[in-house]
């Protein structure tokens, strides 16, 4: 028995490791029948990748899931791009899975879909971009192919709806690779040469109809400045120029039906306009001739002088009024002028009165001020008279003196330190002398 034995999981992470650094192994494609399908609540999908004789496990995370342009259920015919790794909690060979489309008519779809998507992100098939289709078109232009079905189903139809406008045909190519550029060239030819184009194909298979998919072809259908109708295939089928278009129909005898009014009808509702507008116009004379009525029987259009005659009885009234006014007035500004003398000798007279006093107060006034100091003068030399006799300074003029020592007054023997100095205040002066003990008074 060998001594090098393996857990089942170096095992497996072994195998793991040499898959992984495979390169052939990272990324690759491969196509094949689903089973076992199931979409996880998760997001993920779980399913199995057949053929007639083998089968592999596979796995699609939730963030490559969204980017699938269809649903994938049992028995699709798939192409997948994924790399090979191994689970190891099922020991578990296994595709991990980054794209996925249709095999076959398949990839067609996922190309309608992929430049649906593109456009739509762009707002191209924003109805707010989308041109109004004329009510009442004189000038239609129709882009289609030339002696086809669909070209006689749309002149019959415009024919017998609305032959008042003129048609002019476009014939173009409609399927095919030459298709597109056809239609380009025939839409740029028409347009604003008319008041509405009709772009429009007969019915076929996915591959018939894939030049009305062309992106070049739609951009030049938004950019046109004329508004278009478009009618290709029957009522199921849709295109990446019926998305684009101003209006959609389902078939080309739709678009011709869309573009145009029905003569008859047309003419059934002008025919009740006339009636309607006639019956407004009588409608509207009639009260107009009974206003007139009412106007003429009115007692001033009868007599217009009888309204002059009263405006000049009221003007006589208003004039009489206003002469008595005046007579009034003159008599307010004869009281006015003597009011205004009798105000002149009453200001003179009280000006000069309060003059008089104004004179007499000021001389008061100055005679009690004069007073006032000389009463203030004599109390100060009083107390400067005071003050002097009860100043040490004239004490000192009579002969006394201030004796002090550290700057206190001395006032008994016993007060003096004979060690330090005293200061002896005269009258005239400061001296410094050094006290004798009075026990030294015998020496």
């Amino acid at each position: 028995m060998s001594n090098n034995i393996w857990s089942v999981s170096y095992l497996l992470n072994s195998i793991k490791s040499t898959l992984d650094q495979n390169v052939l192994l990272k990324s690759f494609w491969v196509k094949g029948e689903i089973s076992n399908f199931t979409a996880h609540s998760s997001g993920h999908w779980y399913f199995s990748l057949k053929d007639e004789q083998a089968r592999i496990s596979c796995i699609m995370f939730q963030g490559y899931t969204k980017d699938v342009l269809f649903r994938p259920k049992n028995g699709d015919k798939v192409l997948v791009r994924g790399s090979i790794t191994v689970y190891n909690l099922q020991g578990q060979l296994q595709c991990s899975v980054f794209s996925m489309q249709n095999d076959g008519l398949g990839d067609l779809f996922i190309q309608f879909e992929l430049l649906k998507k593109k456009l739509f992100e762009e707002g191209l098939f924003d109805e707010k971009f989308k041109k109004p289709i004329p009510k009442f078109p004189l000038s239609i232009g129709v882009i289609t192919g030339n002696n086809t079905a669909a070209l006689q189903d749309i002149l019959k139809v415009l024919n017998h709806r609305w032959p008042v406008a003129t048609v002019c045909v476009y014939p173009c190519i409609v399927q095919g690779e030459q298709g597109p550029n056809s239609i380009i060239k025939q839409l740029k030819n028409a347009d604003l040469k008319h008041d509405v184009l009709i772009l429009a194909r007969g019915g076929g298979s996915i591959e018939d109809l894939w030049a009305f998919n062309d992106e070049k072809l739609a951009r030049v259908v938004f950019d046109l400045s004329t508004p278009i109708v478009t009618g290709v295939g029957h009522e199921t089928d849709t295109t990446i120029v019926d998305l684009v278009s101003d209006l959609r129909a389902p078939t080309p005898t739709g678009a011709a039906q869309s573009a145009t009014p029905d003569i008859m009808v047309v003419k059934n509702l002008l025919s009740r306009s006339k009636f309607d507008l006639l019956r407004i116009i009588n409608e509207k004379l009639s009260a107009r001739l009974n206003q007139l009525n009412q106007i003429k029987q009115n007692r001033i259009m009868v007599n217009p002088l009888s309204l002059i005659h009263r405006d000049q009885l009221q003007l006589s009234i208003l004039s009489n009024k206003l002469a008595s006014q005046n007579v009034v007035l003159q008599s307010y500004i004869k009281k006015l002028d003597s009011y205004k003398n009798r105000l002149n000798q009453i200001s003179f007279t009280k000006t000069k009165e309060y003059s008089s006093k104004i004179e007499q107060n000021k001389l008061k006034l100055s005679n009690s001020m004069r007073a006032y100091q000389d009463r203030n003068r004599n109390l100060f030399k009083q107390s400067v008279g005071i003050l002097n006799a009860y100043s040490p300074l004239n004490s000192l003029a009579r002969g006394y003196s201030i004796t002090k020592q550290n700057g206190h007054i001395i006032k008994l023997i016993d007060d003096i330190d004979y060690n330090k100095e005293i200061e002896v205040r005269l009258y005239d002066g400061t001296i410094h002398a050094k006290p004798i003990n009075k026990g030294d008074k015998n020496d």
